[in-house]
């Protein structure tokens, strides 16, 4: 009877040593998880300034890079602006990457007629690309002069870093002139 007790105390350690580390080993799962998890969302991510647009148009597909990004309430330095060729019938899309599709943006469409102008708004992931027609409709029933796209402008606000690493509002502007 004596070794049978021993069995049972040697069984009963030996199950309460793997339920301790099995314990040891789930508690190291969930906090590397949870450490992972706080890294991913606060990673820092690129600068408004590096932040690029794709534009799709009949001539090809090209990588746009900011046309302006400025504290509010200073004075902008403008970057060139890109050119696509673009048809009466044709289309132009543009892809926002992820980076602005995550939040508020704006598209801006210029014509030659001012009176076809228009601005669309579009809240945070509602729109990750727009298609925007190389003319729009004639202005007047009796006209039959379609207005000719001339820019395509895509805004938004951004947070990035200043000169002295301070994280700092953005606005963030990339500009296509579209030509025949």
């Amino acid at each position: 009877m004596g070794s049978k007790k021993t069995g049972s105390k040697k069984t009963r350690r030996r199950n309460l040593t793997q339920f301790l580390m099995l314990t040891v080993a789930v508690v190291a799962v969930v906090a590397i998880s949870i450490t992972f998890q706080r890294w991913w969302n606060n990673r820092p991510g690129p600068e408004p300034r590096d932040i690029q647009l794709t534009v799709s148009a009949p001539s090809g597909e090209q990588k746009i890079s900011p046309f302006t990004v400025c504290e509010p309430g200073t004075t902008c330095a403008e970057n060139s602006v890109p050119e696509v060729r673009l048809g009466e019938q044709d289309k132009v899309k543009v892809t926002v990457p992820k980076e602005v599709y995550d939040q508020g943006w704006s598209l801006l469409t210029i014509y030659d007629d001012p009176a076809a102008n228009d601005q669309s708004s579009f809240k945070a992931h509602e729109k990750q690309e727009v298609e925007v027609s190389g003319s729009a409709e004639p202005r007047t029933a009796d006209s039959t002069t379609r207005p000719r796209l001339v820019v395509v402008e895509i805004s938004t606000a951004m947070v990035g870093h200043n000169d002295a690493g301070e994280e700092t509002p953005y606005s963030v502007v990339w500009s296509v002139k579209v030509t025949d």
